[in-house]
């Protein structure tokens, strides 16, 4: 009996011991986490600081004269900084079905987690396979003393959500910029940020602009770029870009726009379902493989 006793002591120390330690390691792992925050920032906006004194200098020099900096320098200087950034803060892009992303004037419709998202789509364009970039980005962007310079200097077109007239101008300027410069137009189809896996309602705005334009329409899914700037964040980030199958135009033209608006939510949803815990499925895939 006596022994007994002693063994159920001793396996509810061991277990109080195991609790102790884990504790402990997610107090280690959380102070890490915050000094990550604290230096691996500082270090980000240093070099971004030494970069916008140059994107200033370019964007004036391009609104003096279009053609003094060639558009592949443009792009490619924009898109190292993109990748700077992902090397900073340690952040890792898995791409899945990229192929989807057609080399032509299409639609990306990605939802919105993060400011990050943008960088991210910026570092994956592959100026051999796929058209360049082009965002209709909210005016706040293009009022910011940081990004404003740097979105200057590629295809982007302002967008104030508070004037009708604003709205006009994107839907005339993103309809050429496809049609006539053959662009892979970024549009966030919820319209602002949703910092966690929910995805909020899409508009329609994007859908109506790909009819009138009649080009496809890829629904990308982004999953844990949210991540990437949280106050509580892992020491490295694996972000996780989706590019679902595309949708054709002479497949939607005569759909209703609010019909084919959820057919686009409903594909990045489905996506964000199916690879939300892809790595883990992964790794036990292996594991059972190893074995």
């Amino acid at each position: 009996m006596k022994e007994k006793y002693e063994l159920e002591k001793q396996e509810v120390t061991n277990q109080e011991e195991v609790k102790t330690e884990k504790k402990a390691k997610d107090q280690k792992k959380e102070r890490g986490s915050t000094n990550f925050n604290k230096w691996k920032l500082l270090l980000i906006w240093v070099i971004v600081l030494m970069n916008m004194s140059k994107a200033k200098k370019m964007a004036r020099r391009i609104k003096k004269d279009p053609n003094s900096y060639s558009e592949e320098y443009r792009y490619y200087w924009v898109k190292k900084i993109a990748r700077r950034m992902m090397w900073l803060l340690d952040v890792k892009i898995q791409v899945i079905d990229i192929e989807n992303w057609l080399d032509r004037g299409i639609i990306l419709a990605p939802n919105h987690q993060s400011n990050f998202d943008s960088v991210a789509l910026i570092a994956l364009n592959d100026f051999s396979r796929q058209q360049p970039l082009a965002f209709i980005a909210k005016q706040e962007l293009w009022d910011h003393k940081t990004f404003g310079r740097f979105i200057k200097l590629i295809d982007a077109i302002p967008l104030d959500r508070g004037n009708p007239r604003s709205a006009l101008n994107a839907y005339k300027e993103g309809k050429e910029l496809l049609n006539q410069y053959h662009r892979s137009l970024v549009i966030f189809p919820e319209g602002t940020r949703s910092p966690d896996q929910e995805i909020g309602e899409f508009q329609g705005a994007s859908m109506k602009i790909a009819q009138s334009a009649y080009v496809p329409i890829v629904p990308v899914t982004i999953i844990d770029s949210h991540y990437v700037f949280a106050k509580k964040r892992p020491k490295k980030v694996v972000v996780k870009v989706v590019f679902g199958k595309p949708l054709l135009p002479e497949k939607f033209i005569s759909i209703k726009t609010d019909i084919l608006t959820n057919n686009v939510r409903k594909e990045v949803v489905k996506n964000m379902e199916k690879y939300k815990d892809f790595e883990k499925i992964e790794t036990k895939k292996k594991r059972k493989e190893k074995k």
